[in-house]
């Protein structure tokens, strides 16, 4: 399938500073495709730049096959959501959302149209001549969103839309826009500094650190196989526990002895070679029998308990996340001992 969006070594130079370096990837039609990072990582630079807001130093953008160069933002089949909204003020609802509808010259019925159809999308039906100071903030988002989507654009481009909005609202928008993307079809391009939103809205992310993609994967594949420690520490929580290579399926983890786990790609093999292994806290099960360890810190989440626990020999504590089955803690101060499946871990480079 030829994809939609094609980023072909894209730098962005702003004076000496370089926030994209040659970044290089596709993007498939009415994917949800997400660019996570942490702030200043470039990820919002490239999505202004595929709305046409800011213009590449080098290399190029294609949408559908047509190179985006020069092609000013009104032109492209493109439409922004910004951080802020951007709701104007004096305007009610219906206004806001038909604004981008003046230059297409279309019939008062063809509009008007347009617009119910746009809030109906977001769930504003009744809310058409309401007045934007009087809107929630979830409600100034969907007119954000409905304004957008009149447009009938192609591809959506979303800078942390949600980001203003408190955890529970955000949570259930989150869902609902999820909802919305696979029934219209249409590609969304999702910025945010949010690991969660990303992995729970996204078919595919861009991991973005420093001006360069470091992995690009479905949510399930960064979580379980990231490429480096870098993506593994970004990605959930990881606990990275030094070791040595001994041979290439084989490492010795210090306290934990000699385990045999499977390699990342980056990581290297050479027998001496330093290395992490990885293991996900809900990977690690405490009981009676194990790797000797002190409960240190015990957090009862309602749905799962996080521990801390040290043990002799590693520098720092494992995370442990035990999902809370039988309502019973570790008591802070208790010997436990840690166990994990075979398969559990993963050798990293750095």
């Amino acid at each position: 399938m030829t994809p939609q969006i094609e980023i072909q070594g894209v730098t962005k130079s702003f004076g000496s500073f370089q926030a994209l370096k040659g970044v290089s990837f596709d993007i498939d039609r009415a994917e949800f495709f997400s660019l996570l990072g942490a702030s200043g990582c470039g990820k919002t630079t490239l999505l202004r730049i595929l709305a046409g807001i800011e213009h590449p130093t080098t290399g190029r953008v294609l949408i559908d096959g047509q190179d985006m160069n020069g092609i000013p933002p009104e032109r492209r089949p493109t439409n922004m959501v910004f951080q802020s909204y951007a709701i104007f003020p004096h305007l009610n609802v219906e206004e806001n959302v038909g604004y981008g509808l003046k230059n297409l010259r279309l019939s008062r019925a063809e509009t008007a149209a347009r617009i119910a159809e746009a809030l109906a999308m977001v769930k504003l039906e009744g809310l058409a001549r309401r007045n934007a100071h009087a809107l929630s903030g979830g409600q100034r988002q969907r007119v954000a969103l409905a304004r957008a989507l009149v447009m009938r654009p192609k591809v959506l481009l979303l800078d942390e839309p949600l980001s203003a909005l408190d955890k529970k609202l955000r949570e259930e928008m989150q869902l609902e826009l999820r909802a919305m993307q696979r029934k219209l079809g249409i590609t969304f391009v999702f910025v945010t500094h949010d690991q969660e939103e990303a992995m729970t809205l996204s078919d595919r992310i861009a991991i973005v650190s420093g001006g360069r993609t470091l992995q690009i994967d479905t949510p399930r594949r960064l979580y379980e196989q990231p490429v480096n420690r870098e993506v593994a520490e970004f990605i959930g929580t990881m606990n990275l526990i030094p070791a040595q290579v001994i041979d290439a399926a084989t490492v010795d983890a210090g306290p934990l002895g000699r385990l045999a786990a499977p390699f990342a790609e980056s990581a290297p093999r050479a027998p001496g070679a330093s290395v992490h292994l990885a293991l996900r806290p809900e990977r690690l099960t405490l009981g009676a029998e194990g790797l000797g360890g002190t409960v240190t810190e015990a957090v009862y989440l309602g749905d799962r308990i996080t521990y801390l626990v040290v043990v002799p020999g590693l520098e720092k504590p494992l995370r442990v996340v035990d999902t809370n089955r039988s309502g019973d803690m570790h008591a802070i101060g208790a010997p436990v001992g840690l166990a994990w499946a075979p398969d559990a871990g993963l050798v990293l480079g750095d």
